[in-house]
């Protein structure tokens, strides 16, 4: 969710029950402004927050540019001090051992709170906190159909000639893709070809995921908004206005993902 109409957004997903008070607010918008400014950003987002036992996380993200395909997403986290710091990178290992051992386990909102210590060093909640933003944000990170396309030099760009979903778009999950890299063959196919038919259709869409039935989409009709959920990861919310170019998405929650879905539905 862009930082210049935060305000605004947030009321969108409000319908999900969960907001951002007026303190909050103000707060988050100075500090992504200082960290747009000290980090020579041309936007900045705010991706949610993240409940803790003793404190929240708000978390951030900016995109750079990249010569080839996609963007670098980098993110950033903030406490109760709205002081933004970059999260972490962690290998593999870290996070497949975070995975098994720690991922049921409740935000304390101490980052340097430590979970487990080997040969290889201490795991800390901040190092479990990077791994599951990543986490959330691989299986969530909702944009409409069109709204991303290949230039020339097949570099991922916002699409000038895109002006919103129709109506009879708007509630059809097939018209919405995950942002990031491609995992199904098709559209890694299709991100191959040099053919411009190919440029606004490489991005997985949503009624590709698993299990069936983890997406929840309704419509407004009254205000042409369009609202999804993700029953996966309760908390996370995108919108999109019909016939505009406003979309986007948050999360609010403790970062647990439902692993019974598969048998709930």
């Amino acid at each position: 969710m862009e930082l210049f109409d935060l305000e605004a957004n947030v009321k969108l997903v409000a319908s999900a029950g969960n907001t951002l008070n007026v303190h909050e607010v103000l707060c988050i918008q100075a500090g992504l402004t200082k960290l747009k400014s000290n980090e020579k950003y041309d936007k900045i987002y705010l991706w949610g927050k993240i409940f803790g036992e003793n404190g929240d996380y708000y978390i951030a993200y900016g995109l750079r540019d990249s010569d080839f395909e996609f963007p670098s997403k980098k993110f950033y986290f903030a406490t109760e001090s709205f002081v933004f710091a970059e999260l972490p990178l962690i290998t593999e290992e870290i996070a497949d051992k975070i995975i098994e051992e720690h991922q049921e386990r409740l935000f304390s909102g101490l980052p340097d709170t430590p979970l487990s210590s080997d040969e290889n060093g201490t795991v800390t909640e901040l190092d479990h906190l990077a791994q599951v933003v990543a986490e959330i944000d691989f299986d969530s990170a909702v944009v409409p159909k069109g709204a991303y396309a290949l230039n020339e030099v097949h570099s991922v760009v916002p699409n000038v000639d895109f002006n919103g979903l129709a109506s009879d778009k708007a509630t059809d999950l097939a018209n919405y893709l995950h942002f990031r890299p491609p995992t199904s063959v098709a559209k890694l196919r299709a991100l191959a070809r040099d053919d411009v038919q190919f440029y606004s259709n490489f991005l997985d869409s949503l009624d590709e995921d698993l299990p069936n039935g983890c997406w929840a989409i309704r419509k407004d009709s009254s205000t042409s908004l369009a609202t999804l959920r993700s029953l996966s990861w309760p908390g996370y919310v995108a919108f999109h206005i019909q016939g505009t170019k406003k979309f986007g998405g948050l999360y609010f929650g403790y970062a647990q993902k439902n692993r019974d879905l598969p048998f709930l539905l």
